[in-house]
């Protein structure tokens, strides 16, 4: 057969290969990254959302104690609405007096409220905040219907309520019957 053959031909005698001794440079190196020891991270895996939720938690604490002198300030008006025919606009200021010297934060809503819907004349009040220092109250009225015997009216709704004068209201019809009913 002529030309090359399919088969491979072992090595001439004599021509193997070299054998690789000391600092050889046909010894393959082995990759730095699988000579060093592998670094276990998982600990400080472990750590990592504990740790970062502290550190937000603190800092949200830190900057909501820093910015609260400047957002909490006093109360700088006071807006009343409703139309107010049977009580005055000083008598409610006199009510609401001791929750003013508050902050816009620190004032208790629903004790003015309660405080406001004592008064006879009130049938609802509706308090809010308005930013950055307002309070503004909504009241709605009773409306008289019917005196009720000599000692109370009653209003739209049906209810008793007890004003301090009612020599106003002889004009409406006089109503008698159970205490409770």
């Amino acid at each position: 057969m002529y030309g090359p053959s399919a088969r491979p031909q072992p090595p001439a005698p004599g021509r193997n290969k070299p054998v690789p001794r000391g600092a050889s440079r046909m010894v393959a190196k082995e990759p730095l990254s699988a000579r060093l020891p592998k670094a276990n991270f998982s600990f400080l895996k472990r750590l990592f959302w504990p740790v970062l939720l502290v550190v937000l938690g603190f800092g949200t604490y830190e900057g909501a104690q820093r910015l609260l002198p400047y957002a909490d300030r006093p109360i700088a008006r006071i807006n009343v609405q409703g139309d107010l025919s049977y009580i005055s606009q000083q008598a409610v200021q006199q009510r609401i007096a001791p929750y003013v010297a508050s902050s816009f934060f620190k004032i208790d809503l629903a004790a003015m409220r309660t405080e406001l819907e004592q008064m006879p004349w009130i049938a609802h009040a509706e308090v809010r905040r308005v930013w950055p220092d307002q309070v503004v109250i909504r009241l709605e009225e009773q409306l008289p219907v019917a005196r009720w015997g000599d000692e109370a009216l009653l209003n739209n709704q049906g209810q008793a309520f007890t004003p301090r004068e009612l020599s106003n209201y002889e004009h409406l019809p006089q109503l008698f019957g159970p205490q409770r009913a």
